[in-house]
């Protein structure tokens, strides 16, 4: 009987230790208050003029690791963004290493607007519509975002931070795949 009652508890403390490990899982994911964009921005970044002439940086990890696979993406740039077997392609578009699918956050320069799509075709697919009418443009534009195949970031006066595009944009989480980044523009309509 004894045993009994001393198994139970043990049961139970097992249980709430795990109930505790568990409820830390979201916590150890979100390191980004150790090692987050700030940081990055902060410890160097800022000082860098190809960064800061830049439109935009893709990183292929959470809280803009730097010491993993980034991009700089330049001020009026656009493209696809090159995959595993794409880099290796003489034929392929595409461009920077291979990020495509696998970027996780992102920085935007003051004064630019950078657009992500989820498809290679996503830019391309905009670009026509573009070329027919600013209201072809607008209506494709609203038609990506209602469907989750685009996403726009603009930075004013300050760097636009996205650390963890799983946490808001869980649908575009290592899932971009076309780009374009303009800067500059003032009031001028995406689509334009």
């Amino acid at each position: 009987m004894h045993f009994k009652k001393y198994s139970k508890l043990s049961t139970m403390k097992l249980l709430v230790l795990l109930a505790g490990l568990v409820g830390l899982v979201p916590t150890i994911s979100s390191l980004c208050a150790i090692q987050g964009c700030d940081k990055w921005w902060n410890a160097g970044a800022r000082n860098n003029p190809s960064i800061t002439g830049a439109c935009a940086v893709l990183f292929d990890e959470n809280c803009c690791k730097a010491s993993k696979t980034f991009y700089i993406v330049k001020k009026e740039e656009e493209g696809k963004l090159c995959g595993t077997v794409s880099r290796f392609n003489p034929l392929s578009s595409c461009v920077g290493p291979r990020i495509k699918d696998d970027i996780e956050s992102l920085v935007v320069m003051p004064g630019c607007t950078l657009e992500v799509w989820d498809k290679g075709s996503g830019l391309q697919n905009a670009k026509k519509e573009e070329a027919k009418s600013s209201n072809a443009g607008n209506y494709k534009d609203n038609v990506d975002r209602y469907k989750r195949n685009k996403l726009v970031f603009s930075a004013s006066r300050t760097i636009q931070i996205v650390e963890e595009i799983n946490d808001d944009f869980d649908d575009m989480d290592e899932d971009i795949e076309s780009y374009r980044c303009r800067c500059n523009q003032g009031l001028r309509p995406i689509g334009k």
